[in-house]
């Protein structure tokens, strides 16, 4: 018998916030283990929406989601963790009245004292940015630092799966080269990365595959600068080949 491939792998989800009223809409993805892929699209398409409904905070409706070949479709959104799958919110991703220490304890709560201390230790080796604030409250962090910290703190736990809605809003384009740095070092470490992204060209720039939604729906799937090369894209995504063009050439 075959093992289960190791990853997150989505099958016909269909959800959204209400009964009846679907926002994602058969969607299936495939993140394997050392993996990052993008989720890109329009505004409206379904993205944000869809991250939701993996890690449980959005009810699904009909479909799977199996991580390591167990299915977790039904598991509640404070399991998800315990279980391997880590989740970073846009906003109110962090405790901003905490210290960064204070933050990174709280998240590693379920775990033994030998383990909290063993796994902050390797975070701040990780993020040394952040160990040399650890006293510091999160609230005065940059806005890079504080989403460098959401995403520490959703690494405590050694997750199988990451999965990021919109990690680079509003940072500058130097710190966002810095944090998908960091992605791209914790993929070497075996984690299958999520992420939906506006920015497309740091999303092609980590992406292994990227996947493109239209009105809740897959569009199209493919690898890195192949897809994005493809007119349909451009049409949909980039606003027709000479926006394309010129995304790729800056």
């Amino acid at each position: 018998m075959n093992a289960a491939p190791l990853g997150l792998r989505v099958k016909n989800l269909q959800a959204g916030y209400e009964l009846g009223s679907p926002i994602v809409r058969g969607v299936s993805i495939e993140a394997s283990r050392g993996e990052i892929v993008a989720i890109l699209g329009p505004n409206g398409a379904g993205k944000s929406t869809l991250v939701k409904a993996i890690a449980g905070t959005v009810p699904i409706e009909s479909g799977e989601v199996r991580l390591d070949g167990e299915d977790i479709t039904a598991r509640p959104a404070h399991r998800m963790a315990g279980g391997g799958l880590a989740f970073v919110p846009q906003t109110d991703n962090v405790f901003t009245t905490l210290s960064v220490a204070d933050n990174l304890r709280i998240a590693a709560h379920a775990l033994s004292a030998a383990q909290r201390r063993a796994r902050i230790a390797a975070i701040c080796e990780l993020f040394p940015d952040l160990a040399r604030q650890r006293g510091l409250a999160a609230g005065r962090l940059s806005g890079g630092q504080r989403q460098m910290l959401a995403v520490a703190r959703a690494l405590i736990v050694v997750p199988k799966a990451l999965l990021l809605d919109e990690p680079s809003a509003g940072l500058s384009p130097k710190v966002v080269a810095e944090l998908f740095a960091k992605l791209v070092e914790i993929r070497a470490a075996g984690v299958c990365i999520v992420l939906v992204e506006q920015n497309v060209r740091a999303a092609l720039d980590v992406a292994d595959r990227l996947y493109v939604l239209v009105e809740g729906r897959n569009r199209l799937e493919g690898v890195g600068r192949d897809l994005l090369a493809d007119p349909e894209v451009a049409a949909l995504y980039l606003g027709g080949a000479h926006g394309m063009a010129a995304g790729m050439n800056r």
